[in-house]
């Protein structure tokens, strides 16, 4: 097997000296290896999200005609929510598959649904969401969506901080919970609006839309393969 010399100090002589010793390059692989890997889960992290700001950007501010002054804060709060859900699916995935980690995917999707829950607590007003509020005062289902929105946030935190004593199959199940739920906390109050399709800017569906399917086919796959999971764990 190939090895790469490595200094480490030598106790025989009586002045400290250095010889050379023998590490196997296994390990050093290995390292580079993991490295690359979380280089490129933080590149598909910018691409999901990049992708989520540009069908924002599209479909609100150059089809539908928001204002680009509300571009920072409310367009770009739908993106962080839809990239939020994209990475914890894409994290509830790769699960799935042995030896391999969805924690950078976990630790962006936490930051982005923080920041896309703070920028919603500042947007929450009759006029950037109507359908929300009736008579000023919020909807039952609006209610039950925040409600929702709230224990999810409460979900995520509690897995990063217990996770690890968790098995594979209850992380891969609190994931697929998560996101099933977070596509139902965006379907709640905009259900009225993906029966009008002809309303639609441009065709583009609406992306709490996207989110909920995002959300059920997480749920779905998670379902297909559990006979598959079961006969592992017997096996």
């Amino acid at each position: 097997m190939t090895e790469i010399l490595t200094l480490s100090p030598s106790e025989e002589a009586d002045s400290p000296t250095y010889i050379f010793q023998p590490r196997k390059a296994s390990q050093h692989s290995q390292q580079l290896r993991w490295r690359g890997s979380t280089l490129s889960d933080h590149w598909r992290v910018a691409a999901l999200l990049g992708l989520a700001l540009g069908y924002a950007t599209l479909r609100y501010n150059v089809l539908k005609g928001v204002p680009w002054s509300d571009w920072p804060a409310y367009t770009a709060n739908k993106a962080l929510a839809v990239g939020s859900l994209l990475l914890i699916a894409a994290a509830a995935f790769r699960l799935r598959q042995p030896a391999r980690s969805g924690t950078p995917f976990l630790v962006w999707a936490g930051a982005l649904a923080l920041t896309h829950s703070l920028l919603s607590f500042a947007l929450l007003n009759p006029i950037y969401h109507p359908r929300l509020f009736d008579a000023g005062k919020l909807t039952g289902v609006a209610g039950l969506s925040l409600t929702l929105g709230a224990l999810l946030i409460a979900g995520m935190e509690l897995g990063a901080r217990r996770a690890a004593d968790w098995s594979s199959s209850l992380r891969l199940g609190s994931l697929t919970v998560i996101a099933f739920g977070t596509g139902v906390h965006a379907a709640l109050p905009a259900l009225s609006t993906w029966i009008e399709p002809a309303n639609w800017p441009g065709g583009l569906p609406p992306l709490t839309l996207i989110s909920f399917l995002i959300g059920a086919l997480t749920l779905g796959s998670w379902f297909y393969q559990a006979p598959s999971r079961a006969a592992s764990q017997q096996g």
